[in-house]
């Protein structure tokens, strides 16, 4: 008769550490029972735990050991356990002296582009979180930079759009107007267009345009030239000695019916 063998205290018998581990029978009959011993990827555990991977006692477990959670998750969906480390905070705000540089940057760079007007740099600075109370600082500091001056704006879009695109008086007002430029500016700036230089250009565009009229009647194409003239923005008086003289016989020897 053999005698039992009496094991010391945290000595493990032979036969329990030589044997296999429990089979997770789920496991086994959907064949992901290898995935025991697969390696473990190390990546980011999403705060958004998917819905389809995830139950609702894993997402307990995933709030205390998130690890541990993904591994019995993954055996359970038969998916490779990913881990993901939590994404830090976000980033500590801007100082005073970077956001001013970040905010003047983009201004610059705007205008670079094309002029704009202190309504129009105010408005592009609150689309950058500038609060109302903030603007006139930053403001008064561009003006300083001579970054903007509606004078000159004013002075230059009068001259651009009398001379490229033949507006007249109140059409370049109407323009200006748009742009929130103060009216006092925009007067300052339309008396350097006197009623000659807008005679002299509404022939200009009124003689251009008359070939295009030669086949209509003398009256439809005075009409036509008189609405022509009206939606550039001239005054009546010039539009009748601009018409009158495009139409003219001796102009361009253009002939009407």
């Amino acid at each position: 008769m053999v005698a039992r063998v009496t094991y010391l205290p945290g000595v493990v018998p032979p036969a329990e550490a030589a044997a296999p581990p429990p089979v997770d029978e789920f496991a086994e009959a959907s064949g992901v029972a290898e995935l025991e011993d697969a390696p473990v990827v190390s990546a980011v555990v999403p705060k958004a735990l998917p819905t389809v991977w995830w139950t609702e006692e894993a997402k307990e477990e995933a709030v205390e050991a998130p690890a541990e959670a993904a591994v019995a998750a993954s055996r359970r969906s038969g998916r490779t356990p990913v881990f993901v480390e939590e994404a830090e905070d976000d980033e500590e705000p801007m100082g005073e002296g970077e956001r001013a540089a970040f905010l003047e940057n983009i201004v610059v760079r705007a205008l670079a582009r094309k002029g704009l007007s202190e309504w129009e740099v105010s408005r592009l600075l609150g689309t950058n979180g500038v609060e109302e109370h903030e603007l006139e600082v930053f403001l008064e500091r561009y003006r300083s930079n001579r970054y903007i001056d509606d004078y000159d704006l004013a002075e230059n879009l009068v001259e651009s759009l009398h001379r490229r695109k033949g507006f007249g008086r109140s059409q370049i007002k109407a323009e200006l107007s748009a742009r929130h430029i103060q009216q006092e500016i925009v007067s300052a700036a339309l008396d350097a267009l006197d009623d000659d230089d807008e005679l002299k250009r509404a022939t200009e565009l009124a003689e251009k345009r008359a070939p295009s009229l030669a086949r209509l009647d003398a009256a439809t194409a005075e009409r036509r030239l008189t609405s022509f003239l009206m939606r550039k923005g001239y005054p009546s008086a010039i539009i009748r000695t601009a018409v009158s003289a495009a139409l003219s016989p001796q102009t361009r020897g253009v002939r009407f019916r």
